[in-house]
């Protein structure tokens, strides 16, 4: 593979990386910011990444450095790191130098200049990361979906990069941020590329097509065989049926990864006999969400019970006609008369893998009670929510599992009470289970010849 030319605007970079690897002494973070600050601004190299770009505008500063997704299914040395190796062998020197786990590895290094990245989940990512951020600034944390805020700068920090995390804002001369993470691929390398990456100094690169110890503990490459999944969920929902009660509420859900879905919203009805407690299934491999639309029902008595009758039952089908459904979500939301009850889950996904769900759905949730912290339902993520027309921010509920191809099945049990004003109130539990510990192994299904 012949050495691309580096770039004019690289070449100072390049040359001082150079002059670096002559040196004995450990690579410093002063040496490192010492060196990229010699690419000027305006030459910046740019990225498209619409998924965490702060504006409309997909195209971000920044380089890969390391191993890089191709599309054949493996990697490729990255761009950056074919025109500039001797600055690529810097950063890994550096990180050899300067990295508090000496155990830790990683086959890419993101390096960031100058902008705020907005929340995302990473893609191509096996999920443990580490960062850290230098130059001239103020604020510019990481926080992160199940860490809360990570002070990263002159510091590395450890990270998931398959939960949710953003830059916070900051303001200064410069920022460089370097991530370092292990694409999904990093084991499936043509032996050229293996050997340029461990000559470049990334620590996670292989031939074997299969992942060592060290990272089988982060990959979920297990499957969950479709048919021992409908049982195990059948006999589940039958030893753990639905609340009942005054005012009871449940919903289940989990998505396509396990047994292409499965979700159900139960509540408490006024009916006599088998039917008190009503049972709503939706059909797995559904795409979108599903939503009931519930009346409350007081008690006209002290001897009854709060209870609910259904109004609708909808299906918004967010993945495939992303723009008009969610359209028409918002006008159904906007649409509710005050103190109806709704339930949602989904039962497979509720997005598309390029078309994240905008804004618009996150706040006609909140219109139901959805709090703050809702605002990323990703690809194939297990996903419900109770709540009602007209309820306070964080009054409603949901459950999310915010890993790539989740095997969690998660369930809400509520009950809503309504005061002598008309009011309403819930309190509510949840919990899931990890159907890989539940479940044999997948059967290896046989092609025919």
């Amino acid at each position: 593979m012949a050495k691309p030319k580096t770039p004019e605007h690289l070449q100072r970079c390049e040359d001082a990386a150079a002059k670096l690897l002559q040196g004995k002494k450990k690579i410093s973070h002063a040496d490192v910011l010492r060196t990229f600050r010699l690419i000027k601004a305006a030459d910046w190299p740019t990225q498209t990444r619409p998924n965490v770009a702060p504006t409309a505008n997909p195209e971000v500063t920044g380089l890969v450095l390391g191993l890089s997704p191709n599309r054949q299914g493996g990697c490729s040395i990255a761009q950056g790191s074919q025109q500039c190796p001797c600055l690529t062998q810097v950063v890994t020197k550096w990180i050899k130098d300067t990295l508090p786990d000496a155990a830790f590895r990683y086959g890419s290094i993101q390096v960031n200049y100058n902008y705020r990245a907005r929340k995302h989940i990473d893609s191509n990512n096996l999920g443990p990361s580490y960062i850290v951020a230098l130059g001239s600034f103020e604020g510019g944390q990481l926080w992160t979906g199940d860490r809360g805020v990570l002070d990263c700068r002159e510091k590395w920090c450890l990270f998931d990069g398959n939960t949710e995390h953003a830059t916070e804002p900051y303001s200064g001369k410069d920022r460089f941020s370097f991530i370092l993470f292990t694409p999904d691929r990093y084991n499936k390398l043509t032996k050229s590329i293996c050997d340029e990456a461990k000559r470049l100094g990334v620590t996670a690169c292989s031939t074997a097509g299969v992942d060592d110890k060290y990272f089988s503990q982060y990959r979920d490459l297990a499957a969950v065989d479709e048919d021992d999944h409908v049982a195990f969920t059948e006999k589940h929902h039958e030893n753990n049926p639905p609340s009942f009660g005054s005012g009871a509420l449940s919903v289940e859900t989990n998505g396509y990864a396990a047994g292409r879905g499965w979700g159900w919203i139960a509540w408490q009805t006024g009916k006599s006999g088998g039917d008190k407690v009503h049972t709503e299934h939706f059909r797995k491999n559904a795409t979108g969400i599903h939503v009931v639309e519930l009346d409350v029902v007081p008690p006209s008595s002290s001897k009854q019970v709060l209870t609910f009758a259904v109004r609708e039952v909808h299906r918004f089908n967010l993945y495939q006609d992303t723009e008009a459904e969610t359209k028409r979500f918002a006008k159904w939301v906007d649409k509710l008369p005050k103190n109806t009850v709704v339930g949602c889950c989904i039962t497979d996904t509720a997005m598309a893998k390029t078309r994240p769900l905008n804004s618009t759905v996150y706040e006609s949730f909140r219109k139901l009670g959805a709090s703050d912290s809702l605002t990323l339902i990703g690809y194939r993520e297990p996903f419900c929510f109770l709540g009602w027309k007209g309820a306070g921010k964080g009054k409603g509920v949901y459950a999310l599992d915010a890993k790539k191809q989740s095997k969690q099945l998660l369930r809400l049990d509520a009950v809503v009470s309504m005061d002598t004003k008309g009011e309403l109130a819930m309190t509510w539990k949840s919990s899931q289970v990890k159907l890989l510990e539940q479940l044999p192994p997948a059967k290896k299904r046989r092609t025919e010849e």
